[in-house]
């Protein structure tokens, strides 16, 4: 057994040292994650394959002419190059016809460019082996100047998953994780197989609203679950591999579903039904303990803890239980984090400059990510084959991130990934379309899929303890708001191949550019109040590297500095849903450390807040916790006996 556990200190990662840290309890629940995981998949892309269309298509000719199709197309259709904001994919225009009767038409031998030419009201297309299937967008006529309705709806989605981040984010800390978990799941669940029934474009609109409004937290809080039960030397492993693998699959998986299921309405139905087994939830998962000890539900935390126990054959000693009932009870059932907002960031300077490279930066990665899986048309596939190979990037991404992260670390890997990327985006813009072009596309999502996983790591680590969730629960809504725009950027390839990947290649060197300006993160201990994220790598220069400094500034393994990763991926910490819950004695201590150190520094003035008018709150936070300890020496014992 474990011997090495603070003898004043027992909090939940340390009871899994004896729990074990991946055992059959926990590879159970990792088995549980990953139908969460895969039709994640489904709940985000599956607008993509309800809404294609044909490359080939054109305004609708009339029948019973006695020419071929392809021939009276040929005439009485004009070039794309004779029409106004025409692509050169097809020969023909898509969205014009010559306005002459087609008796005239027929009996010319070719088409004349004198011709008056009127735009289309319907339209034909060319279902074939690359887009075998009609859609909602091909059955409503969203083409040409309709177009634009397609990348709209995706942001009406984007827009119901900021709103459903907050509620949803804030419901989980009132009524738990689990309720949260079905409510989204069933509410996904109910938006795809309404999205069936859609006869125009606000109906449609609406039932991706619902859905995108479940979209982020039917994953999420299942990932929070699954991790906080994993031991810290497993879960930068297993939230890396188990969101690699699993969400690979279902992005691999979900085109040729849509390929072979060939009916929109019926996509929409196959990929929405799989979320009816959230059902089972409450009765095979088990409530955070995190959240319930936040509560006050101290006895169902430890009945889920000795469930644990027993399942994994494990023998925790019954000290370590008193000490970890004494933390618990100890604990205020609303702890200090709760006093704070995310204003507060913007208060200091540093921690202001901090969060809003935070924000820029990750908006840039959310809408440039979104944009790649739009831009399918151009990369010389058919936009299943296209969207499959997108996606085997993501597996790559995870691995080298898993290897590498906690080496070279998180700042100028982010760097060198987002400029990596923009230089692929600037290398595909001279390419012709065809191979070449693909391949520098898929490169440049390769290095984003590596910049978005560290992005959002970077935001959980430098923000502090005290407004950590909320903050990063803002950021990644921010990214949400700038994905709205990313429908509209591959849009522009409508106009012109390339100007999506100009646009991709520009903001990613922005981004790089000020992704400089951040402070390492890498084995150092990371702040707990706002002074500390205010003085945060104040002492390191422009140039620092982990693995150019032999002495890298280095932290002690405790779990409530989150030594290293504090978890394995910022997803985790995306939503307000990870209680603060560090133990009461941990706080004390680290708040009385942070005071004698201020108390012997020089006295400092910013703009906005004095370290003294800290100094002068946590004082005061002290003496309250101190003296407003509650009565539980019964409820104590109870649970000791338990």
């Amino acid at each position: 057994m474990r011997n090495d556990v603070n003898s004043d200190l027992v909090t939940l990662d340390d009871i899994l040292l004896y729990l074990g840290e991946f055992g059959i309890y926990q590879k159970a629940l990792f088995v549980m994650l990953m139908p969460f995981c895969f039709f994640l998949t489904f709940v985000y892309f599956t607008q993509i394959f309800l809404t294609l269309v044909p490359v080939e298509h054109w305004c609708t000719l009339p029948e019973g002419t006695g020419i071929s199709i392809e021939r009276l197309r040929d005439i009485a259709i004009p070039k794309a190059d004779q029409v106004p904001f025409e692509s050169g994919d097809v020969s023909y225009s898509r969205c014009w016809i010559y306005d002459v009767p087609i008796d005239q038409i027929v009996n010319a031998s070719r088409s004349n460019k004198e011709w008056p030419i009127k735009k289309c009201h319907s339209w034909d297309y060319n279902f074939t082996r690359d887009m075998p299937y009609s859609t909602i967008a091909t059955e409503q006529g969203w083409v040409c100047d309709q177009a634009y309705l397609v990348n709209l709806a995706q942001s009406i989605f984007f827009i119901g998953s900021i709103c459903g981040g907050f509620l949803f984010g804030w419901l989980a800390d009132k009524k738990g994780r689990i309720p949260v978990l079905v409510c989204t799941n069933v509410m996904g669940l109910i938006g795809g197989l309404a999205t069936t029934f859609s006869t125009a474009f606000w109906q449609f609109s609406l039932c991706r609203f619902i859905v995108g409004f479940a979209y982020d937290n039917t994953f999420v809080i299942m990932y929070i679950l699954v991790l906080e039960y994993i031991g810290p030397k497993c879960r930068t492993f297993v939230g890396n591999m188990s969101y690699g693998v699993f969400y690979t699959m279902g992005c691999m998986c979900l085109p040729w579903i849509a390929y072979y299921v060939a009916n929109w309405k019926t996509l929409a139905v196959v990929t929405s039904v799989p979320m009816c087994f959230v059902i089972l939830t409450p009765w095979i998962v088990p409530e955070s303990v995190r959240w319930l000890i936040s509560k006050g539900k101290i006895e169902k935390a430890v009945r889920i803890i000795r469930s644990i126990e027993r399942i994994n054959k494990t023998d925790v000693p019954q000290d370590i239980y008193e000490k970890f009932i004494d933390d618990c009870m100890d604990s205020p059932e609303s702890s200090s984090e709760e006093d704070y907002n995310i204003f507060v960031l913007f208060k200091t300077p540093r921690l202001r400059t901090f969060t809003v490279l935070l924000i820029i930066g990750w908006s840039i990665i959310a809408m440039v990510y979104d944009c790649h899986i739009r831009c399918l048309e151009n990369l010389g596939h058919d936009v299943f084959t296209s969207f499959t190979i997108g996606a085997s990037t993501e597996l790559p991404a995870e691995v080298l991130i898993t290897i590498t992260l906690d080496v070279c670390g998180r700042r100028w890997m982010l760097i060198g990934a987002i400029f990596l990327s923009g230089l692929a985006c600037f290398c595909a813009c001279v390419a012709p379309i065809g191979m070449y072009y693909a391949t520098f596309a898929i490169i440049g999502r390769f290095f984003l899929n590596i910049a978005s996983n560290i992005a959002l790591q970077y935001a959980s680590e430098l923000l502090p303890t005290v407004v950590r969730a909320e903050g990063v629960a803002f950021i990644h809504n921010m990214g949400y708001a700038a994905s709205m725009l990313s429908p509209f950027v591959a849009y522009t390839s409508k106009i012109q191949y390339n100007i999506p990947m100009m646009i991709m290649g520009s903001v990613c060197m922005v981004a790089g550019v000020l992704s400089i300006f951040l402070p390492e993160t890498l084995k150092e201990h990371l702040p707990q109040t706002l002074l500390d994220g205010e003085l945060f790598g104040i002492n390191q220069k422009i140039t620092d590297c982990p693995i150019k400094r032999k002495n890298f500034h280095t932290v002690l393994n405790r779990h409530y500095l989150h030594a290293n990763r504090p978890v394995s991926r910022g997803d985790v910490l995306r939503s307000s849903m990870v209680s603060g819950y560090t133990g009461n004695e941990t706080r004390l201590k680290a708040r009385r450390q942070i005071i004698s150190d201020i108390d012997t520094r020089e006295s400092r003035t910013s703009s906005a807040e004095t370290p003294e008018e800290y100094v002068s709150i946590l004082r005061k936070r002290n003496e309250e916790m101190q003296s407003s300890q509650p009565e539980v020496a019964n409820r104590r014992q109870k649970l000791e006996r338990g």
